[in-house]
């Protein structure tokens, strides 16, 4: 049922659209495209690692899978009150559902990282192992937020507005822009809360071993991608009745 689902989300969005499933492309290609004239050509700024056009493509693709999908979990249970009131499906099974369908989204647009490195003339390493644990990681934090956020918003739909603002704060506290390395020490401890730093280095470590971070950093970020699971299901159980009693 959720196979079925997650298929008719993913025609229902793309088959009113000319180009189709070619702007899971186009969009995050097109956004990388900018931000590398504008950081690496316009203001020559050094702020990542080279080839920054690839640097910066390798961190946009999981980037845009999280904000599309933690936009659309805000929605998940106002959007399908009817089904909500008839099916005798689980209920968070509509927050997984989003969750899978931007995943599905973010497979599509990996074509981009080849391009990107057809482009650059650059092959990665070994460490390259470690991108399917930085996807995994991601999918669990995802489906720790969109449990969170769902749950807030059918209660008080202002948060929504809430959870924007703070999209747009994580965008520049998380490394998408710029190196880990280029973090100050000091900060590097603070910064390891956000678990975005741990999973986009373990995105780009099989490129660049300077994207490394201690195992003691990695260790912070895991414990807060289980921890930001662990509220999301029990804000969910505990609000479940009243999110039912809503729709």
């Amino acid at each position: 049922m959720l196979r079925m689902l997650v298929l008719r989300d993913l025609q229902k969005t793309y088959t009113k659209l000319r180009l189709g499933y070619l702007w899971t492309l186009l969009e995050p290609l097109g956004m990388s495209i900018v931000l590398w004239l504008v950081f690496s050509v316009l203001l020559s700024r050094h702020i990542g690692q080279q080839p920054y056009a690839l640097f910066i493509t390798i961190a946009i693709l999981p980037w845009w899978w999280f904000t599309k999908g933690v936009a659309q979990s805000t929605r998940s249970f106002k959007r399908n009150t009817n089904a909500l009131r008839i099916s005798l499906l689980p209920t968070e099974i509509w927050v997984l559902r989003v969750v899978l369908v931007s995943m599905i989204e973010f497979f599509f647009s990996l074509p981009i990282i080849l391009v990107a490195m057809i482009f650059t003339r650059t092959i990665p390493g070994p460490l390259i192992i470690f991108y399917p644990v930085a996807v995994l990681a991601q999918f669990l934090l995802m489906y720790g937020l969109g449990l969170l956020v769902a749950s807030g918003v059918a209660i008080i739909p202002d948060l929504d507005r809430i959870v924007r603002i703070c999209m747009r704060a994580l965008f520049y506290l998380s490394p998408v822009l710029y190196s880990i390395t280029k973090i100050p020490d000091h900060v590097q401890p603070f910064a390891a809360i956000n678990p975005l730093v741990g999973i986009l280095g373990l995105y780009r470590i099989g490129f660049w071993t300077e994207e490394i971070e201690t195992p003691w950093h990695y260790a912070v970020s895991f414990v807060v991608v289980f921890l930001v699971i662990g509220a999301g299901l029990f804000v969910f159980k505990k609000l479940e009745p009243r999110i039912l009693k809503g729709v």
